[in-house]
């Protein structure tokens, strides 16, 4: 289908929504002592004086501050060979996610001032790249523009962009390989989608759902799309659990009983916390819901996959709702796309000549 020139073009939102998400970085950077302030480093985390140490007089959060601090360290100390394990929270479980890191610390060559600054760089990139991926996807679908474009406004996403997470390049890199799937390019897909699981182990799902997208069809497809992205993931792994054991960091647990569990515990935290965890939930049933209304196998297993890490995440995830929305950024993408091919679906049929 020829897209309509009054389409977006999707290097003009890669664009704005990179500047965007750079834009409330550096607003929130300036508010905190400079680009470190990203990293929340906590006043009580063990990886406080590691991390002091290298940058200088930075500004501490209050506890333990967020999980930034810690890929800090893994930028710092890629393959694990100084301190930085034993200052983690969860080595085996913090190691898994190298990509992003490793990148971003140049494997421990570069500077630490350059470190820090590089976190913010890919993760604007990857901001930017799952927002206008987001829209190629749309695209290509036939769905409706306007609504396509509330995937640009992926709030999960902006905050592993705001602590400096890998959130947003590993859904940057799964929605390029989704977009490359489509094109039926499927060695650059499988390329990208094992960069994103090598940014996180969770982002697996992503070709999963593509391998059960094409299956019924086309077996070596199905290969490319789902074995090949896995391979690298577990050489990682088999690296890292070797060296520091097997873990989960507790993130999983039986389907329902994470939710369940976190419910009883919103009384002892705070309201924003409580609010985007409800929104997240919601954010789930909409995504169960546009699953069973769509036409389109892709996307009803694509939001199917995101839709299954939501129901067996664990009490921690759902307990702290910037925790839950960072999980669930891929199913805002893909529920935006999904919305925007129904509703484009819907209007077809009513303009359908009686």
């Amino acid at each position: 289908m020829r897209p309509a020139r009054t389409d977006p073009s999707p290097g003009w939102w890669f664009v704005l929504s990179a500047a965007t998400a750079l834009f409330v970085a550096l607003a929130i950077a300036s508010a905190n002592g400079g680009l470190s302030g990203l990293l929340t480093v906590g006043e009580d985390f063990p990886i406080r004086d590691y991390v002091v140490a290298d940058l200088g007089d930075i500004d501490l959060a209050s506890g333990d501050g967020h999980d930034g601090q810690q890929y800090y360290g893994i930028a710092r100390d890629p393959f694990g060979t100084s301190q930085v394990p034993d200052l983690l929270d969860n080595p085996s479980y913090r190691y898994l996610h190298i990509l992003y890191p490793a990148l971003s610390g140049g494997l421990g060559w570069f500077s630490p001032d350059l470190t820090v600054t590089m976190m913010l760089v890919l993760a604007v990139i990857g901001f930017g790249l799952a927002g206008s991926c987001s829209l190629v996807l749309n695209r290509h679908l036939g769905g409706n523009s306007t609504v396509a474009q509330l995937a640009v406004v992926n709030v999960g996403l902006l905050l592993a962009v705001r602590f400096l997470l890998p959130d947003a390049l590993a859904l940057g890199l799964a929605m390029l390989g989704v977009v490359l799937a489509i094109d039926g390019r499927d060695r650059p897909a499988a390329v990208a989608l094992s960069l994103a699981v090598l940014a996180k182990t969770t982002y697996l799902v992503v070709p999963v759902a593509l391998g059960l997208w094409v299956w019924p069809s086309a077996r070596r497809r199905a290969a490319w799309l789902t074995a090949v992205p896995a391979v690298p993931a577990a050489l990682w792994a088999m690296f890292v659990f070797a060296r520091f054991g097997a873990s989960t960091a507790g993130n999983l647990s039986a389907p329902f009983t994470g939710f369940a569990k976190a419910v009883d515990l919103w009384g002892n935290v705070s309201t924003g916390e409580v609010g985007m965890a409800v929104g997240a939930a919601a954010l789930v049933g909409a995504g169960t819901g546009l699953a069973i209304m769509t036409s389109d196998r892709l996307l009803r297993w694509l939001l199917l996959a995101w839709v299954g890490v939501a129901l067996i995440s664990s009490q921690f995830v759902w307990e702290f709702g910037n925790n839950t929305l960072r999980v669930l950024a891929p199913l805002w993408s893909v529920a935006a796309v999904a919305a925007a091919v129904y509703v484009s679906s819907s209007r077809s049929r009513r303009n359908l000549p009686v």
